[in-house]
């Protein structure tokens, strides 16, 4: 009998014991020693309509995956994967791809995705899924606008855009006052812009910045960026014969533009564009020399002083260059190469890291978390500005609109670049700059109204 009550209180000790340590949290060395995998989903359009600039923000992701993977992953150790689908530049498209890399390949974490009607859709699939959207490219507004809690931006709202053009204006007055024989204040604006959401948001930020100032908008025009035929727009403005004319295109409508304003003898003084279709090696192709002197409004610093940047991060922008050089025979000296790639970088060496320190894992919880607490300095980032998320609790709203945005970097700002002899250099703010601010079209330029 004495035996039998002996082996029953052994079973059942061992059962108390191995349930006790079931409920044991793990050891901090039990998670130093977790396997991590960092692996990510890409979507952007490499087929459609919008091929050619989200092949670019494509070769971007890749190029700065490759160099941080050369060097042995994330923190040195932990290398990157990814899992690529194609967007065909169709929301649509975007979202079911979006889900698929999520129920499928299981991926945390979603990069991408050149266009705004893109990345709302794919918003809604990573904020029902409860997996990150590291957007880089969407910039309309009213993507953040939902107060979901699953989407990031880190470049400036596209509002931004239209709000820096018009600061950069007012900020000119003493050239202003001496070239046209009045103040930047009493200028007459048009205003010119696509009819979606990004074009749109441009133009909104351009008309409360104007009004802000009480400049005189004689016309804030929206057209289909699928228009085959401007002519009417550009005869419009041409009545106004406005001082500054502020354009928001995308390749092909931008290139047009260009194009039938020459036929029609359209002519400023003052011509700011907003990233989109200008600030992209296929408007160059386009346009040839006509691109040169244009002023472009861009979410990131595109050839910059180098400065700006630490030690570190100028080494990574040099070797950038060089490869991207080397590979594609042109420099990467555009918005849509630059901006994937140095936002790819932020998240790999800035966010990635700070999630696996806290948590000791790679997930969507502990990379949401790590964008939350972030606070970058600029020096960290080849963004040109820091970087701090706005959250549900605390959304960030803007001063141009008044509008709230949750999960938007609001240290970002846009940035004006400009075109000499076909290659865009940083012009403001002063510290990125690398050339001086033409602001007058020269006399030369065949769009321009200045003796």
């Amino acid at each position: 009998m004495k035996k039998i009550v002996s082996v029953v209180l052994l079973v059942v000790f061992m059962m108390v014991a191995i349930v006790g340590c079931e409920k044991q949290p793990a050891a901090d060395g039990d998670k130093a020693n977790k396997e991590i995998k960092i692996h990510v989903g890409v979507v952007e359009p490499i087929s459609g309509a919008q091929a050619a600039l989200g092949q670019a923000e494509y070769d971007g992701i890749q190029m700065a995956i490759e160099m941080i993977n050369e060097k042995g992953g994330v923190m040195g150790k932990y290398p990157i994967t990814f899992d690529f689908a194609d967007s065909q530049s169709d929301p649509a498209t975007g979202a079911s791809e979006a889900e698929r890399l999520i129920t499928s390949k299981g991926v945390p974490v979603i990069m991408g995705s050149y266009s705004s009607a893109i990345a709302a859709s794919i918003s809604e699939v990573a904020e029902r899924n409860k997996v990150v959207l590291w957007e880089m490219s969407g910039a309309a507004d009213d993507l953040l606008q939902k107060g979901y809690s699953w989407t990031f931006r880190n470049e400036a709202n596209a509002s931004a855009w239209g709000a820096e053009s018009v600061e950069f204006i007012m900020g000119n007055d003493a050239q202003i006052q001496e070239k046209l024989g009045k103040s930047a204040k009493d200028l007459v604006v048009a205003i010119v812009h696509e009819d979606g959401p990004y074009g749109t948001a441009v133009a909104d930020g351009n008309a409360a910045t104007a009004k802000k100032y009480g400049l005189n908008v004689a016309v804030n025009e929206a057209y289909s960026s699928k228009s085959v035929d401007l002519s009417s727009v550009i005869m419009k403005v041409k009545a106004a014969n406005p001082d500054v004319l502020l354009l928001t295109s995308y390749v092909n409508d931008g290139i047009m533009f260009n194009r039938q304003a020459k036929e029609l003898g359209f002519k400023v003084p003052i011509m700011i564009t907003h990233s989109g279709g200008h600030s992209v090696q296929a408007f160059v192709d386009g346009v040839g020399a006509d691109a040169n002197y244009m002023l472009t409004v861009d979410p990131v610093p595109c050839n910059p002083n180098k400065d700006g940047f630490s030690e570190e991060y100028a080494a990574i922008f040099d070797e950038f260059v060089k490869r991207w050089t080397d590979k594609f025979g042109v420099p990467p000296y555009h918005h849509v190469e630059y901006r994937q790639f140095a936002q790819t970088m932020l998240f790999f060496n800035e966010i990635v890291p700070a999630a696996i320190e806290a948590s000791g894992e790679f997930t969507a919880q502990s990379v949401a978390d790590a964008i939350r607490a972030a606070d970058v300095p600029a020096e960290n980032s080849l963004c040109g500005f820091g970087a701090k998320f706005s959250t549900p609790e605390e959304p960030w709203v803007d001063p141009w609109l008044g509008n709230k945005h949750t999960g938007q970097n609001f240290k970002a700002r846009a940035f004006i670049n400009q075109y000499f002899d076909g290659t865009l250099v940083t012009v403001w703010p002063e510290n990125l700059a690398k050339e001086e601010a033409v602001l007058f079209l020269p006399a030369s330029h065949p769009l321009s109204a200045n003796k």
